[in-house]
């Protein structure tokens, strides 16, 4: 179990079809973005990395790499986790949605957020009390990381790092200025009424009159920080979503769980949790708790280990390709699940089809000469019946098969993208059915650039349907080059029939005499005994290139289309 896959399990939100869950190694803060009617939302989670030797960065803070420092990570990725998706798991009410956030002010950004904070850690404070411990502790990371306010150059910059911290820790670090600190106890004053109210309107009132309540809140905060401004910034806790430009932040080094004892135990008690007087920070997290985000951790580095490995080995292979590089997509397993729903059963029925198509192949009628079968010959001459197949069937061993799939996401299969990607689930889930063992096929991707979805040294797991689901449609579309690739892998094993089936909509395009090159591509692997099979996605375009091909319009045309290639191709090869 890897990050993402940890991320899934901890999260409120359970429905895969409202919420996107993905992890970003490039990301330093967590994101929230929703889309343009509030139905779906994507939470963008930052990983772990590893900026030296011996040391962990993750949300800006840096720890040593034993299991105290994976501990202390464990413990600000599911405080991220539980932040963002307690979001998504409630209403969508204020001002959000009425128009971009890209178009608002920085003020009345933070104000919706501060807003919705509020509710969030009631949320699941009400909810889930026992997740508090691990927002309180990230809560108390940043407060040591937060710069005093007295040392913030922007007067509406200062009280909003205020009231972030008093919300989420129940203390100010440093002092405000007079003027200040009366709109500072306005704020709070106008914020703690707020959740009071919604505490008692939630469960009685109407999606409306909890959508005013927010309204006048986020209004009266955003005009409260206008008097005070210009506003520069919308400043944000590490392990919460990034709403904006943020500078209140300092590089210190993280402190001891000595240090924030007593800021720990104050933001516990603010978001709603309690404690007894004689426990430690360390006594409040179970072991399993930890152990399990050590063992998240560890996989991790598993998998970017294994990884780097296959890239390392397919390097070789594009080295004489006009490839811009090779690399794994994104992962998004929501995106999976939808494009799969949109072929609902189709895998299972063309799985059903291709073990008819094998059974067939592997059909060994009996023999009419040799050596008779006694037990045969017994049974014949009680029923009475006439038969000639009552002789020894010579021992049969099943033929070995190696499939690899390389599917087209270049920039003109956008129009029917998402269709596509769920063909290419079809033929992959099939594949792990039929084929059994996992190391005997592979798949691909690309456009001008060569993606790994899934290479014959791993299992077909919910990290390689993340893959499939993060694959985005763009580039050029270097079908020649891909077949170059995908057949040298396939033409290096030793199985007696190797396979390679291209999803695209035949439509090579990025450099001078493209066309030429993937006939030449597709010659020189068929005389090494490959056999290739042209899947066009709503189009009859790879006909002019496959001589194996069909046209796929719907999942029926797969189901029945594909399989009858897939029987008279396979035949043709055992004859040969």
């Amino acid at each position: 179990m890897g990050f993402l896959e940890y991320a899934r399990n901890l999260s409120f939100q359970k429905d895969e079809m409202k919420t996107k869950i993905r992890v970003d190694p490039k990301l330093q803060q967590p994101t929230l973005e929703y889309n343009e009617d509030n139905t779906e939302s994507t939470v963008n989670l930052p990983l772990p990395s590893l900026t030296k030797e011996g040391i962990i960065s993750f949300l800006g803070y840096e720890f040593p790499e034993d299991s105290n420092g994976k501990t202390k990570v464990g413990r600000l990725f599911r405080a991220s986790v539980f932040h963002l998706t307690a979001h998504t798991a409630i209403p969508v009410y204020g001002e959000k949605g009425k128009q971009k956030k890209s178009k608002r002010e920085l003020v009345e950004v933070f104000s919706e957020a501060i807003a919705r904070d509020v509710y969030v850690n009631s949320y699941i404070s009400a909810h889930d009390p026992e997740k508090i411990v691990d927002l309180a502790y990230a809560s108390s990371l940043a407060l040591a990381k937060m710069k005093p306010v007295e040392r913030i150059f922007n007067p509406a910059t200062r009280i909003m790092a205020a009231l972030l911290t008093k919300i989420n820790t129940g203390i100010v670090k440093g002092a405000l200025r007079k003027e200040e600190e009366n709109a500072f106890n306005q704020l709070t004053t106008k914020l703690s009424l707020f959740k009071e109210e919604i505490a008692t309107m939630s469960m009685t009132e109407e999606k409306s009159k909890i959508d005013e309540v927010f309204g006048e809140t986020i209004n009266g905060i955003t005009q409260i920080l206008e008097s005070h401004g210009p506003i520069l910034e919308a400043p944000s806790l590490p392990h919460t979503e990034r709403i904006g430009p943020c500078s209140v932040f300092s590089q210190s080094e993280v402190p001891s769980e000595l240090e924030i004892g007593g800021s720990f135990r104050r933001s516990l008690e603010t978001l709603g949790g309690t404690f007894s007087p004689e426990s430690t920070v360390e006594t409040f997290w179970r072991r399993e708790v930890d152990v399990e985000a050590a063992q998240a951790f560890d996989t991790w580095l598993q998998q970017k280990a294994r990884e780097e490995r296959i890239l390392t080995k397919l390097k070789e292979y594009i080295e004489s390709t006009k490839f811009k590089s090779v690399d794994f997509p994104e992962e998004d397993y929501t995106q999976y699940v939808r494009a799969r729903r949109l072929v609902s059963g189709g895998s299972r029925r063309l799985l059903d089809s291709l073990r008819v198509a094998q059974d067939a192949l592997d059909e060994d009628p009996g023999k009419e000469m040799g050596q008779l079968d006694l037990t045969a010959v017994i049974q014949v001459i009680a029923s009475r019946k006439p038969a000639t197949d009552v002789f020894m069937q010579d021992e049969f061993l099943s033929r070995s098969f190696a499939w690899g799939i390389l599917f087209d996401a270049s920039a003109s299969m956008k129009i029917n993208g998402d269709f596509g990607r769920a063909l290419a689930i079809c033929v992959a889930e099939a594949a792990k059915e039929l084929l059994m063992d996992s190391g005997s096929w592979s798949l691909f991707a690309f456009g001008d650039r060569f993606y790994v979805l899934k290479d014959s040294s791993e299992a077909y797991s919910q990290k390689i349907r993340a893959r499939i689901g993060g694959l985005k449609f763009e580039g050029l579309s270097y079908l020649p080059d891909a077949i170059q690739v995908a057949g040298q892998i396939l033409a290096k094993r030793f199985e007696e029939q190797r396979f390679l089936i291209v999803i695209s909509d035949g439509c090579p395009y990025g450099y001078p005499n493209i066309d030429t090159a993937l006939s030449e591509a597709i010659s020189s692997l068929e005389k090494k005994g490959v056999i290739i099979v042209g899947i066009g996605l709503a189009t009859d375009r790879m006909k002019n290139f496959f001589r194996l091909n069909t046209a796929i319009y719907d999942q029926k045309d797969l189901i029945k289309k594909f399989a009858k290639i897939y029987l008279s191709s396979s035949a043709i090869t055992l004859e040969s």
